[in-house]
Order: structure tokens, then sequence, then C-alpha cells
């Protein structure tokens, strides 16, 4: 039996926390999305939950505030299938960085694959997050569109940072 070397192990889990981060992400999001289709009547009255977030369960058929919501099954696949491409370049794109630009992007493919789930699985999204200002609703969402935001502004603040350039893995500068 060989035994592992410590950084043969440190390099492993590396490769595998990634996964890991996106799985988490996933698994919240899918649980707290049944929690809510389950608990919250659609279209229903708000309950209060925090100071500027209400609970009301509501369902996107379309992107980021409902656009290209067309309705047919048609565009309903093509939404997946653009989805799945976003989420597979994504996932090169992380698989080939590190450090905080490797985990924004991880947070930004929880969310995708998250959503992307639940589409598939319930011909929308589920979304009942209402976030209000005072009287005024803004938007419902969910956490899959929690980790994209988070994702995204900590991927923008690390690189106007400098400390997250795009970096390829398995090529020598200077060679092609």
């Amino acid at each position: 039996m060989k035994l592992l070397r410590r950084s043969e192990v440190s390099s492993g889990l590396r490769q595998f926390s990634p996964f890991l981060v996106v799985l988490t992400g996933v698994c919240i999001d899918l649980g707290t999305k049944a929690w809510a289709r389950g608990a919250l009547e659609p279209y229903g009255a708000v309950r209060e939950f925090l100071p500027f977030i209400s609970l009301r369960l509501t369902f996107n058929e379309g992107i980021s505030f409902s656009m290209l919501s067309f309705g047919s099954e048609g565009a309903r696949m093509l939404l997946l299938a653009f989805t799945l491409l976003v989420s597979v370049a994504i996932a090169v794109w992380a698989w080939r960085a590190s450090g905080l630009e490797r985990f924004s992007l991880c947070a930004i493919l929880a969310g995708a694959v998250g959503n992307l789930i639940d589409r598939a699985l319930n011909g929308a999204v589920t979304d009942f997050l209402d976030l209000q200002l005072g009287a005024w609703p803004l938007f419902v969402f969910n956490l899959a569109d929690v980790w994209i935001t988070v994702g995204v502004v900590v991927l923008l603040l690390a690189s106007f940072r400098g400390s997250s350039a795009p970096r390829m893995t398995g090529h020598d500068e200077g060679t092609s």
C-alpha cells in the first residue's frame, strides 16, 4: 500500500474543493427552493422575514427579472441548452483558474446549475426572496441568484485589484 505525501493530499483537495463549493451551493439552493414550494402559497400573501426581505413564492420562466419569458416549451428548451453551455464554459474556466478567481467562478457555477436543475425539473425557476425598499417591492430572487451575484462581484473586485488575472494551466509562457 502506497502512502500519499502531504503535498499529494493537499493537491488532491485543491482539485476536489471547487466541486464541493459547487455541490454545496446547488444543494442549499435546491433545498431552499423545495422548502419554499412546500411552505409558501404560489403568488400568495407576502410573509415578513427580514427587514428588507419578505417571503413570496413566484416562478420565473425567463431569465433575470423575467426577461425572455416566452412561455413555450421550445423557448424553455433553448434557455436550458444555453444555460448548460454557459455552465460548461464557466466550469472549464473555473478548472483552469485558481484562488479567488476559482472560488468566484464556482459560486457563479453553483447558481447557474441550481437554476438550470430547477428549470429542468419544474419548468421555471423558483423565486421566493422578495427584496423590498419600504413599501416598494424591488424583485423576487432565490439563493442561486445570490451565489451568482456574489461570485460576479468578487470576480470583478479581484480583477480590479489585479490579483486575479486569467491563468491558463498546462502551457508554458512563450510556447504555442
